[in-house]
C-alpha cells in the first residue's frame, strides 16, 4: 500500500478533522470545526492519505512552554493524531510522527510535547513521562482551610472583560509553573473563555470571575454550575471548575475558598491538577478532595543542546550525557552542560550518564530525577556521583503543571 504524507491548509480542517472523529465516534460538528480552523497555534496539520482518502492525521501545537526557572522553550504540541482501523498496523503513525518532528526542526521548536490518549503508543518516538496530573471532587461541607483567610474581592466579569483581565493573570501564574503553556488572544476565544452550548455537557453557562486583593488582579475562576435534586424540594449543585488560578499564594488562596464556598454546591469538581497543587495544604481534611492521579504531558527532546540551553538549572555545575535517540538520530551523541550558564554542546569527552531520548524527555522538566529513572533502566551512570550531581542540576521547585488538555 503506498501512503502519501501530505500537509494540509486550514482550509481542509474538516478532512483533516475525519480521522479523530472516526476514532471517538464523534459526528461533524461545524462549528468545533470552524474554531479549529481559526486556531492560530494550531499550525501544523498532517494527513495520510490512500490515494485520495485521508486514513490518518496529526496536528501540532505551536506554543512555548515555560521551563524550570521561569524560561520558555518552543514546542510542538502534538494532537488530533489518529489512524482509522481499516489502516491499522501499516506504518501510518510512524510516518505521521517522522513528519512532525520534521516539521518542529524546521520551525525552530526544541520541544515535542503531548497528552496521550494510549499511553503505551509514545515511548516508541522517543517520548517520556514529564508529569503527573489529577482530578478532585471536594466535599464542600468538608472544604475547610487551614490558616488565617484572606480578604479579596470577587466580581463576574462578561466575555469582553474576561478578555482583558484574565490573560495577564494566567501570565503572571505560568511563570512559576513549568509546562505551562503560551496562549493567543484566538486560543483563549476558541478554547478557554468561549461559552459555546456544545461545551456545557448539561451544566449552566461560563461563569468567569476575577479576583483582587489590595486593589489588584491576583486570580481568576472559570467555572460552571450544574443543578441537581437529591431530594424534593431541596435544591443542590455541582460546581464544575474549567481553570482556577492565581498569581500568587494569597490569590490561589482567594479563588479557591471562594469556590468552595458557592451557595447550594455539594461538590466541587476540578481537572489537571498536579500532584503538589497547594489544596494539599489549604485544606484542613485533604484526603476530602478525592484526589484521582493520572499521567498528563510527556515530552520529548526534539532538539537535545538546543532545550538543554533553554532552561536554567538548580545548580551549577558541568556534566556530560550521552544520548541514544535512535527515532531522531541527529540527537544521538554526547553533550557537555554547563549549568551555570546553560550552554549545552556536542563533545568527545566521557560521559557521565547514558540516556535514552524518553528518559531525558521525563527529566527535562523537572518532574523525575536521573536517579529513579536509573532504577527503571532508562539511565545509566558512567561516572561515580553523576546521579546526584544530576538530580541537583535538573530539579524544579515545583512539578510539571499542563492546565488544559491539548
Amino acid at each position: 500500500m503506498s501512503i502519501e504524507i501530505r500537509l494540509l491548509s486550514p482550509e481542509h480542517a474538516d478532512e483533516f478533522a475525519h480521522p479523530i472523529r472516526t476514532a471517538f465516534g464523534l459526528a461533524p460538528s461545524p462549528e468545533r470545526t470552524e474554531r479549529s480552523r481559526k486556531l492560530t497555534e494550531l499550525v501544523t496539520r498532517i494527513g495520510a492519505y490512500d490515494g485520495s482518502t485521508i486514513v490518518g492525521s496529526a496536528g501540532a501545537f505551536a506554543f512555548d512552554f515555560t521551563t524550570p526557572g521561569g524560561g520558555t522553550v518552543p514546542t510542538s504540541g502534538l494532537t488530533m493524531v489518529s489512524v482509522i482501523p481499516t489502516h491499522r498496523r501499516q506504518g501510518i503513525l510512524r510516518k505521521l510522527i517522522e513528519r512532525q518532528f520534521a516539521d518542529a526542526r524546521e520551525r525552530g521548536q526544541p520541544l515535542a510535547a503531548l497528552w496521550a490518549t494510549e499511553a503505551s503508543i509514545y515511548g516508541r518516538f522517543g517520548y517520556g513521562l514529564a508529569a503527573f496530573a489529577g482530578d478532585v471532587s471536594i466535599e464542600r461541607d468538608r472544604s475547610a482551610f487551614v490558616g488565617s483567610p484572606v480578604p479579596f474581592e470577587a466580581r463576574f466579569v462578561t466575555e469582553e472583560e474576561a478578555h482583558e483581565r484574565i490573560p495577564p493573570i494566567y501570565e503572571r501564574a505560568r511563570r512559576a509553573a513549568p509546562c505551562m503553556p503560551s496562549r493567543s488572544p484566538m486560543w483563549w476565544s476558541t478554547r478557554r473563555l468561549l461559552d459555546a452550548e456544545s461545551m456545557r455537557a448539561g451544566s449552566g453557562p461560563l461563569q468567569r470571575v476575577v479576583f483582587q486583593i489590595d486593589g489588584r488582579d491576583e486570580g481568576y475562576a472559570l467555572y460552571r454550575v450544574r443543578l441537581e435534586h437529591v431530594e424534593p424540594q431541596i435544591p443542590t449543585t455541582v460546581v464544575t471548575v474549567q481553570e482556577a488560578m492565581g498569581a500568587t499564594p494569597a490569590g490561589t488562596r482567594a479563588v479557591w475558598r471562594y469556590l468552595c464556598d458557592i451557595d447550594l454546591a455539594t461538590r466541587i469538581n476540578a481537572t489537571c491538577l498536579p500532584p503538589d497543587h497547594p489544596l494539599f495544604l489549604l485544606l484542613a481534611e485533604p484526603r476530602r478532595m478525592h484526589y484521582r492521579t493520572y499521567d498528563s504531558v510527556w515530552v520529548r527532546l526534539v532538539d537535545v543542546p538546543a532545550a538543554l540551553a533553554a532552561r536554567r538549572y538548580g545548580a551549577e555545575g558541568t556534566i556530560v550525557i550521552e544520548v541514544d535517540d535512535p527515532f531522531c538520530p541527529w540527537n544521538t551523541g554526547r553533550y557537555r552542560l554547563d549549568a551555570g550558564t546553560s550552554r549545552a554542546a556536542r563533545t568527545e569527552e566521557p560521559c557521565d550518564l547514558r540516556v535514552s531520548a524518553a528518559a531525558l524527555g521525563s527529566a527535562y522538566l523537572g518532574g523525575f530525577s536521573f536517579s529513579r529513572l536509573a532504577e527503571v533502566g532508562g539511565v545509566e551512570a558512567r561516572t561515580e556521583g553523576a546521579l546526584e550531581r544530576a538530580d541537583r542540576m535538573f530539579v524544579a521547585p515545583r512539578h510539571p503543571y499542563c492546565p488544559e488538555i491539548f
